[in-house]
């Protein structure tokens, strides 16, 4: 019986994700292994708490270390602004709240004929149309509308 001695060499061990495991002859330097790696790669020494190792950090003989891929860091979500839905009332007692403290200018659409935007425009002073000018002008209108209806029914 005889007795053996086997010399064995200092190495450091490095898993990857997948289970291999990758042997360096130690000491050697984070950034040489991460050299070999294409992507975003650190060294961590604990797969629990991962703390990636600095560039410049020297690897020890005997210990495990983790491979592991750095997860892209998402920027920030800018919080997109939420459109307000606003119902009928809401906007009257808003307009109304308004009035009470300034006059504003507020721009509507309007579909009419090119003969009712002429005489709007003819019927104004410096072709300055308010909403007043056209209640007006379509309650003319109705109240025409009213008459030659009555004159239609009496002489029926």
């Amino acid at each position: 019986m005889g007795n053996c001695i086997v010399l064995q060499e200092k190495v450091v061990k490095i898993m990857k994700t997948d289970g291999k495991i990758l042997e360096y002859k130690a000491p050697i330097k984070v950034y040489e292994v991460l050299s070999q790696f294409a992507g975003q790669y650190a060294i961590s020494e604990s797969i629990s708490v991962i703390q990636h190792l600095l560039p410049n950090s020297t690897m020890l003989a005997g210990k495990l270390y983790f491979l592991l891929p750095i997860l892209p860091v998402s920027p920030p979500k800018i919080a997109k602004k939420k459109k307000v839905v606003k119902f009928a009332k809401e906007v009257v007692d808003q307009e109304e709240a308004k009035k009470q403290r300034t006059t504003e200018v507020v721009r509507i659409k309007l579909v009419i004929s090119k003969k009712e935007l002429q005489a709007l425009l003819i019927s104004t002073e410096g072709g300055l149309i308010t909403a007043n000018d056209i209640v007006n002008r379509l309650q003319k209108i109705e109240n025409t509308d009213d008459i030659n209806l009555g004159d239609l029914a009496l002489k029926q």
